[in-house]
Protein backbone atom coordinates (compact mmCIF):
# COMPACT_ATOMS: atom_id res chain seq x y z
CA UNK A 1 0.00 0.00 0.00
CA UNK A 2 2.84 2.39 0.81
CA UNK A 3 5.90 3.50 -1.14
CA UNK A 4 9.26 5.01 -0.25
CA UNK A 5 9.09 8.81 -0.24
CA UNK A 6 5.39 9.02 0.61
CA UNK A 7 4.21 11.37 3.33
CA UNK A 8 1.84 9.89 5.91
CA UNK A 9 0.78 12.39 8.55
CA UNK A 10 4.08 13.82 9.85
CA UNK A 11 6.18 10.89 8.63
CA UNK A 12 8.04 10.64 5.32
CA UNK A 13 8.62 6.98 4.56
CA UNK A 14 12.19 6.04 3.68
CA UNK A 15 12.57 2.25 3.68
CA UNK A 16 10.34 -0.71 4.46
CA UNK A 17 11.92 -2.70 7.30
CA UNK A 18 9.43 -5.55 7.49
CA UNK A 19 5.90 -6.40 8.44
CA UNK A 20 3.19 -8.95 8.06
CA UNK A 21 -0.34 -9.72 9.14
CA UNK A 22 -0.45 -7.00 11.79
CA UNK A 23 1.11 -4.07 9.94
CA UNK A 24 4.13 -2.78 8.04
CA UNK A 25 7.26 -1.37 9.70
CA UNK A 26 9.04 1.51 7.98
CA UNK A 27 12.08 3.65 8.60
CA UNK A 28 10.68 7.16 8.41
CA UNK A 29 11.59 10.78 9.01
CA UNK A 30 9.52 12.40 11.74
CA UNK A 31 9.27 16.07 10.75
CA UNK A 32 8.12 17.13 14.23
CA UNK A 33 11.42 16.12 15.86
CA UNK A 34 13.59 16.05 12.71
CA UNK A 35 14.70 12.48 13.39
CA UNK A 36 14.58 9.02 11.84
CA UNK A 37 12.33 6.57 13.65
CA UNK A 38 10.88 3.12 13.03
CA UNK A 39 7.11 3.31 12.60
CA UNK A 40 4.63 0.47 12.55
CA UNK A 41 1.62 1.34 10.40
CA UNK A 42 -1.55 -0.60 11.16
CA UNK A 43 -4.59 -0.32 8.91
CA UNK A 44 -8.04 -0.79 10.39
CA UNK A 45 -11.56 0.55 10.31
CA UNK A 46 -12.12 3.82 12.13
CA UNK A 47 -14.04 2.15 14.97
CA UNK A 48 -11.19 -0.32 15.59
CA UNK A 49 -8.15 1.92 15.31
CA UNK A 50 -8.17 2.95 18.98
CA UNK A 51 -7.93 -0.68 20.08
CA UNK A 52 -4.86 -1.08 17.87
CA UNK A 53 -3.02 1.41 20.07
CA UNK A 54 -2.76 -1.17 22.88
CA UNK A 55 0.58 -2.25 21.42
CA UNK A 56 1.91 1.30 21.80
CA UNK A 57 0.57 1.55 25.33
CA UNK A 58 2.36 -1.66 26.32
CA UNK A 59 5.63 -0.71 24.65
CA UNK A 60 5.62 2.79 26.10
CA UNK A 61 5.42 1.48 29.66
CA UNK A 62 8.32 -0.93 29.22
CA UNK A 63 11.84 0.13 30.14
CA UNK A 64 14.45 -2.55 29.53
CA UNK A 65 17.53 -2.66 27.32
CA UNK A 66 16.41 -5.95 25.74
CA UNK A 67 12.92 -4.73 24.85
CA UNK A 68 12.10 -2.23 22.11
CA UNK A 69 10.87 1.08 23.50
CA UNK A 70 7.73 2.59 21.97
CA UNK A 71 7.86 6.39 22.15
CA UNK A 72 4.44 7.54 21.02
CA UNK A 73 1.54 6.76 18.70
CA UNK A 74 -0.65 8.69 16.30
CA UNK A 75 -3.95 8.19 14.54
CA UNK A 76 -4.18 9.32 10.94
CA UNK A 77 -5.71 8.62 7.57
CA UNK A 78 -4.29 7.63 4.21
CA UNK A 79 -6.52 7.56 1.16
CA UNK A 80 -9.60 7.38 3.41
CA UNK A 81 -8.17 4.44 5.38
CA UNK A 82 -7.77 4.83 9.14
CA UNK A 83 -4.26 4.17 10.46
CA UNK A 84 -2.62 3.65 13.80
CA UNK A 85 1.04 4.74 13.58
CA UNK A 86 3.38 3.56 16.33
CA UNK A 87 6.84 5.16 16.59
CA UNK A 88 9.66 3.24 18.26
CA UNK A 89 13.43 2.95 18.41
CA UNK A 90 15.10 2.25 15.09
CA UNK A 91 17.70 -0.49 15.29
CA UNK A 92 19.58 -0.28 12.01
CA UNK A 93 21.06 -3.78 12.25
CA UNK A 94 17.59 -5.22 11.74
CA UNK A 95 16.49 -8.64 12.91
CA UNK A 96 18.68 -11.68 13.52
CA UNK A 97 17.26 -13.14 10.31
CA UNK A 98 19.68 -10.82 8.52
CA UNK A 99 22.55 -12.81 10.05
CA UNK A 100 21.52 -16.24 8.76
CA UNK A 101 24.12 -18.02 6.66
CA UNK A 102 23.27 -19.41 3.18
CA UNK A 103 22.09 -22.66 4.81
CA UNK A 104 19.60 -20.73 6.95
CA UNK A 105 21.10 -21.14 10.43
CA UNK A 106 23.32 -19.24 12.89
CA UNK A 107 26.38 -20.21 14.91
CA UNK A 108 25.62 -21.75 18.29
CA UNK A 109 27.51 -19.31 20.55
CA UNK A 110 26.05 -16.18 18.93
CA UNK A 111 22.53 -17.61 18.96
CA UNK A 112 22.73 -18.50 22.65
CA UNK A 113 23.97 -15.01 23.48
CA UNK A 114 21.03 -13.38 21.67
CA UNK A 115 18.50 -15.78 23.19
CA UNK A 116 19.88 -15.12 26.69
CA UNK A 117 19.42 -11.38 26.02
CA UNK A 118 15.83 -11.92 24.91
CA UNK A 119 15.12 -13.99 28.02
CA UNK A 120 16.31 -11.07 30.16
CA UNK A 121 13.82 -8.80 28.39
CA UNK A 122 11.10 -11.42 28.67
CA UNK A 123 11.75 -11.77 32.40
CA UNK A 124 11.07 -8.04 32.79
CA UNK A 125 7.98 -8.28 30.56
CA UNK A 126 6.56 -11.04 32.75
CA UNK A 127 7.34 -9.02 35.89
CA UNK A 128 5.10 -6.29 34.48
CA UNK A 129 2.24 -8.76 33.98
CA UNK A 130 2.53 -9.28 30.21
CA UNK A 131 2.83 -12.34 28.00
CA UNK A 132 4.58 -11.53 24.73
CA UNK A 133 2.84 -14.28 22.70
CA UNK A 134 4.72 -13.58 19.44
CA UNK A 135 8.32 -14.61 20.04
CA UNK A 136 9.97 -15.54 16.74
CA UNK A 137 13.20 -14.76 14.86
CA UNK A 138 11.80 -11.78 12.96
CA UNK A 139 10.83 -10.16 16.28
CA UNK A 140 14.38 -10.25 17.65
CA UNK A 141 16.44 -7.23 16.64
CA UNK A 142 20.17 -6.61 17.01
CA UNK A 143 21.02 -3.50 18.99
CA UNK A 144 23.91 -1.09 18.43
CA UNK A 145 26.07 -3.02 20.89
CA UNK A 146 25.20 -6.42 19.44
CA UNK A 147 22.54 -7.20 22.02
CA UNK A 148 19.35 -9.12 21.29
CA UNK A 149 16.20 -6.99 21.58
CA UNK A 150 12.63 -8.32 21.58
CA UNK A 151 10.07 -6.27 19.67
CA UNK A 152 6.43 -6.29 18.53
CA UNK A 153 3.75 -6.26 21.22
CA UNK A 154 0.89 -6.45 18.73
CA UNK A 155 -0.65 -9.61 20.19
CA UNK A 156 0.79 -9.39 23.71
CA UNK A 157 -1.67 -9.93 26.56
CA UNK A 158 -1.95 -8.52 30.07
CA UNK A 159 -2.42 -10.77 33.08
CA UNK A 160 -1.67 -8.95 36.35
CA UNK A 161 -1.32 -12.20 38.34
CA UNK A 162 0.28 -14.09 35.42
CA UNK A 163 -2.58 -16.57 35.26
CA UNK A 164 -3.34 -18.07 31.81
CA UNK A 165 -5.48 -15.85 29.56
CA UNK A 166 -6.96 -16.31 26.07
CA UNK A 167 -4.77 -14.81 23.30
CA UNK A 168 -6.04 -12.08 21.00
CA UNK A 169 -4.33 -13.93 18.13
CA UNK A 170 -1.57 -16.49 17.58
CA UNK A 171 1.31 -17.28 15.21
CA UNK A 172 0.49 -20.83 14.19
CA UNK A 173 3.98 -22.28 13.73
CA UNK A 174 4.90 -21.17 17.28
CA UNK A 175 1.60 -22.25 18.80
CA UNK A 176 2.07 -24.11 22.09
CA UNK A 177 0.23 -27.44 22.58
CA UNK A 178 -1.86 -26.15 25.49
CA UNK A 179 -2.98 -23.13 23.48
CA UNK A 180 -4.44 -25.56 20.95
CA UNK A 181 -6.14 -27.70 23.60
CA UNK A 182 -7.20 -25.05 26.15
CA UNK A 183 -7.20 -21.80 24.20
CA UNK A 184 -4.90 -20.05 26.68
CA UNK A 185 -1.41 -18.54 26.87
CA UNK A 186 0.89 -18.16 29.87
CA UNK A 187 4.49 -17.78 30.98
CA UNK A 188 5.00 -21.35 29.79
CA UNK A 189 3.74 -20.65 26.27
CA UNK A 190 6.29 -17.82 25.98
CA UNK A 191 8.96 -20.33 27.05
CA UNK A 192 7.68 -22.74 24.39
CA UNK A 193 7.96 -19.99 21.76
CA UNK A 194 11.54 -19.29 22.86
CA UNK A 195 12.24 -23.00 22.37
CA UNK A 196 10.81 -22.98 18.84
CA UNK A 197 12.79 -19.84 18.04
CA UNK A 198 16.03 -21.35 19.37
CA UNK A 199 15.47 -24.56 17.41
CA UNK A 200 14.82 -22.66 14.18
CA UNK A 201 17.87 -20.42 14.50
CA UNK A 202 20.20 -23.38 15.06
CA UNK A 203 18.70 -25.85 12.57
CA UNK A 204 17.17 -23.74 9.81
CA UNK A 205 14.81 -20.79 10.13
CA UNK A 206 12.36 -22.27 7.62
CA UNK A 207 12.18 -25.81 8.97
CA UNK A 208 8.94 -25.46 11.01
CA UNK A 209 7.12 -23.52 8.29
CA UNK A 210 8.11 -26.30 5.87
CA UNK A 211 6.65 -28.91 8.25
CA UNK A 212 3.38 -27.03 8.38
CA UNK A 213 3.23 -26.64 4.59
CA UNK A 214 3.92 -30.33 4.03
CA UNK A 215 1.41 -31.53 6.65
CA UNK A 216 -1.37 -28.96 6.45
CA UNK A 217 -2.71 -27.07 9.46
CA UNK A 218 -4.79 -29.86 11.00
CA UNK A 219 -2.01 -32.47 11.02
CA UNK A 220 0.52 -29.84 12.06
CA UNK A 221 -1.57 -29.00 15.13
CA UNK A 222 -1.80 -32.71 15.96
CA UNK A 223 1.98 -32.97 15.70
CA UNK A 224 2.42 -29.95 18.01
CA UNK A 225 0.21 -31.63 20.64
CA UNK A 226 2.21 -34.88 20.40
CA UNK A 227 5.60 -33.18 20.24
CA UNK A 228 6.92 -30.87 17.56
CA UNK A 229 10.58 -31.92 17.31
CA UNK A 230 12.17 -35.34 16.92
CA UNK A 231 15.85 -36.21 17.30
CA UNK A 232 16.30 -36.55 13.54
CA UNK A 233 15.17 -32.95 13.04
CA UNK A 234 18.38 -31.63 14.58
CA UNK A 235 21.44 -30.85 12.52
CA UNK A 236 24.24 -33.28 13.47
CA UNK A 237 26.48 -30.70 15.16
CA UNK A 238 23.95 -29.64 17.82
CA UNK A 239 25.42 -31.00 21.11
CA UNK A 240 23.41 -33.31 23.35
CA UNK A 241 23.25 -30.81 26.23
CA UNK A 242 21.84 -28.10 23.99
CA UNK A 243 19.29 -30.50 22.55
CA UNK A 244 18.13 -31.25 26.11
CA UNK A 245 17.55 -27.53 26.77
CA UNK A 246 15.52 -27.11 23.57
CA UNK A 247 13.56 -30.31 24.17
CA UNK A 248 12.72 -29.19 27.70
CA UNK A 249 11.41 -25.84 26.46
CA UNK A 250 9.34 -27.67 23.83
CA UNK A 251 7.95 -30.41 26.05
CA UNK A 252 4.26 -30.96 25.16
CA UNK A 253 3.55 -31.14 28.90
CA UNK A 254 3.90 -27.57 30.28
CA UNK A 255 4.71 -28.94 33.76
CA UNK A 256 7.90 -30.49 32.35
CA UNK A 257 9.20 -27.30 30.74
CA UNK A 258 11.36 -24.66 32.36
CA UNK A 259 8.99 -23.04 34.84
CA UNK A 260 10.42 -19.55 34.41
CA UNK A 261 12.49 -17.66 31.86
CA UNK A 262 15.14 -17.25 34.57
CA UNK A 263 15.56 -21.03 34.76
CA UNK A 264 15.94 -21.29 30.99
CA UNK A 265 18.35 -18.35 30.80
CA UNK A 266 20.58 -19.85 33.49
CA UNK A 267 20.64 -23.19 31.64
CA UNK A 268 21.72 -21.41 28.46
CA UNK A 269 24.32 -19.23 30.19
CA UNK A 270 25.98 -22.34 31.65
CA UNK A 271 26.79 -23.54 28.14
CA UNK A 272 30.16 -22.78 26.60
CA UNK A 273 31.01 -24.06 23.14
CA UNK A 274 34.48 -23.18 21.79
CA UNK A 275 33.75 -24.25 18.21
CA UNK A 276 31.00 -23.93 15.64
CA UNK A 277 29.93 -24.89 12.13
CA UNK A 278 28.99 -22.52 9.35
CA UNK A 279 28.55 -22.75 5.59
CA UNK A 280 29.82 -20.80 2.60
CA UNK A 281 27.82 -19.27 -0.24
CA UNK A 282 27.70 -22.68 -1.97
CA UNK A 283 26.22 -24.38 1.09
CA UNK A 284 29.46 -26.19 1.93
CA UNK A 285 29.85 -26.78 5.68
CA UNK A 286 33.03 -25.84 7.51
CA UNK A 287 33.98 -25.89 11.17
CA UNK A 288 36.04 -23.46 13.18
CA UNK A 289 37.55 -23.14 16.63
CA UNK A 290 40.29 -20.94 18.06
CA UNK A 291 43.13 -22.79 16.30
CA UNK A 292 41.77 -24.50 13.19
CA UNK A 293 39.32 -24.63 10.33
CA UNK A 294 37.72 -28.01 9.59
CA UNK A 295 36.09 -29.59 6.57
CA UNK A 296 35.18 -33.09 5.45
CA UNK A 297 34.58 -34.93 2.21
CA UNK A 298 32.27 -37.86 1.53
CA UNK A 299 32.74 -40.07 -1.53
CA UNK A 300 31.20 -43.37 -2.58
CA UNK A 301 33.05 -46.46 -3.75
CA UNK A 302 31.82 -48.65 -6.58
CA UNK A 303 30.59 -51.22 -4.07
CA UNK A 304 28.31 -48.63 -2.47
CA UNK A 305 30.49 -48.15 0.58
CA UNK A 306 31.58 -44.67 1.69
CA UNK A 307 34.90 -42.92 2.28
CA UNK A 308 34.84 -40.17 4.92
CA UNK A 309 37.86 -37.82 5.01
CA UNK A 310 38.37 -34.98 7.51
CA UNK A 311 40.94 -32.19 7.18
CA UNK A 312 41.98 -29.35 9.44
CA UNK A 313 43.80 -26.14 8.50
CA UNK A 314 45.91 -24.45 11.16
CA UNK A 315 45.03 -20.75 11.33
CA UNK A 316 48.61 -19.66 12.07
CA UNK A 317 50.62 -21.83 9.68
CA UNK A 318 48.00 -22.49 7.01
CA UNK A 319 49.08 -26.13 7.04
CA UNK A 320 46.38 -28.64 6.09
CA UNK A 321 46.46 -32.12 7.63
CA UNK A 322 44.18 -35.12 7.91
CA UNK A 323 42.56 -36.06 11.21
CA UNK A 324 43.12 -39.79 11.19
CA UNK A 325 40.45 -40.57 13.79
CA UNK A 326 37.85 -39.13 11.44
CA UNK A 327 39.17 -40.60 8.19
CA UNK A 328 37.61 -43.99 7.48
CA UNK A 329 36.80 -46.21 4.50
CA UNK A 330 34.18 -48.81 3.64
CA UNK A 331 31.50 -47.18 5.77
CA UNK A 332 27.80 -47.85 5.53
CA UNK A 333 25.43 -44.89 5.25
CA UNK A 334 24.53 -45.27 8.92
CA UNK A 335 28.16 -45.45 10.02
CA UNK A 336 29.03 -42.41 7.90
CA UNK A 337 26.29 -40.32 9.50
CA UNK A 338 27.46 -41.41 12.95
CA UNK A 339 31.07 -40.47 12.20
CA UNK A 340 30.01 -37.09 10.77
CA UNK A 341 27.92 -36.35 13.85
CA UNK A 342 30.76 -37.31 16.19
CA UNK A 343 33.22 -35.12 14.28
CA UNK A 344 30.95 -32.09 14.15
CA UNK A 345 30.02 -32.27 17.82
CA UNK A 346 33.67 -32.72 18.80
CA UNK A 347 34.55 -29.48 16.98
CA UNK A 348 31.72 -27.64 18.76
CA UNK A 349 32.51 -28.97 22.23
CA UNK A 350 36.29 -28.70 21.90
CA UNK A 351 36.87 -32.43 22.42
CA UNK A 352 38.50 -33.20 19.07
Amino acid sequence: MFSSGEQIYKYQLAERLGGGQFGDVWLAHDASIDSMVAVKIIQSSSDEVISKLQEAQIGNHLDHSNLVKVHYADIGEYKDVSLAIIAMDNHSNGSILNQLNPCGFLSISQTLKWIADVLKGLEYLHSQGFFHNDIKPSNILIGANGEGILTDYGISCYSPNLQPVPPVSSYIIHLAPETITTGAISVLTDIYQIGVTLFRLLNGAGIIAHMRKEMGDEKFREKVIRGLIKSEDYLPFIPTGLRRVINKALNPNPAKRFQSVVDMRRAIERMDFPGYWDCDENGILFGEDERNFYHFEISKLTNGKIIFTTMKINKNSGRETKISKYCQKNLTEKDCKRLQKNLMQAVVTGTL
